[in-house]
């Protein structure tokens, strides 16, 4: 089923069908379209049957994305898992410690919006949007594959996290590329490393991995990426865990959001 869903995904955007209102008639026009450009010598008949069982197969992952976003998470719920991490509210999957704006944000004491940051992290951008800086919950199983909405189930996430982590479960799910170069003012030339790659391997190794030995680990500290050869892409395999204490970059972290990759 996951290889399914991946070579689906490589072809066709379904995030993009579970925010609109388009049907799966449309999908499997996409399809059919994607499939004769890959192999314009297989027969009509053929690319019809193949993007007919696609398009059904994919479309139940469309259909369980909308359903997850009309489910309604009531204050109750919301209250119980937050007051559970008390006190220490931070995002499961990086660390990050909840700013007091946006704890009342989400338990609903105020309604003045967050201001998104002059400065982030280029690996990972939070700040960005406001958004990137509220308090979200996240499926720890999610929906579309059968998780339910309930207090085991829930997690608190800051929403760069919950917004890169969406759906997908594998570091292979995401493009199997960086997002990007920018002209970092101290490092110069720097790839981006893919949002998925980031929020993975800190999500799944969740402690500094410094060689000296640290006690940091996700849930007291925020934790960072970043190279393990500095003269190396920041790709999965050059990437390793850090906490702020031990981290190489603290001086180089943070840059204007306009030097940013275009998303």
């Amino acid at each position: 089923m996951t290889v399914g869903r991946w070579f689906i995904e490589g072809i066709v955007d379904l995030g993009r069908y579970a925010r609109n209102s388009d049907n799966i008639g449309h999908l499997f026009l996409e399809i059919s379209a994607c499939l004769r450009e890959l192999d314009p010598t297989v027969p009509n008949d053929e690319i019809r049957a193949v993007s007919r069982q696609l398009a059904t197969f994919a479309w139940r992952e469309v259909a369980a994305r909308r359903n997850a976003g009309r489910e309604r998470i009531d204050r109750a719920l919301r209250d119980a898992v937050w007051f559970r991490d008390e006190p220490l509210q931070r995002c499961y999957l990086c660390g990050y410690k909840f700013s007091s704006h946006a704890r009342d944000l989400f338990l609903q004491r105020t309604r003045v919006p967050l201001e998104p940051h002059k400065l982030v992290d280029f690996t990972r951008p939070r700040g960005v949007k406001p958004r990137h800086l509220t308090v979200e919950l996240d499926h720890v199983i999610p929906v579309a594959e059968g998780g339910a909405t309930d207090e085991e189930n829930l997690r608190l996430a800051c929403g760069w996290c919950n917004i890169a982590k969406s759906s997908l479960w594998s570091l292979y799910d995401a493009k199997a590329w960086s997002s990007g170069v920018i002209e970092h003012p101290s490092l110069g030339h720097v790839s981006v490393p893919q949002p998925l790659w980031m929020l993975r391997i800190v999500a799944t190794r969740a402690r500094c991995e410094t060689p000296d030995g640290c006690g940091a680990k996700l849930e007291t500290d925020e934790l960072f990426v970043a190279p393990r050869n500095t003269k190396g892409a920041l790709t999965p395999t050059n990437l390793m865990v850090v906490c702020r204490k031990h981290d190489p970059w603290v001086g180089h972290r943070l840059v204007s959001p306009t030097l940013l990759p275009k998303r």
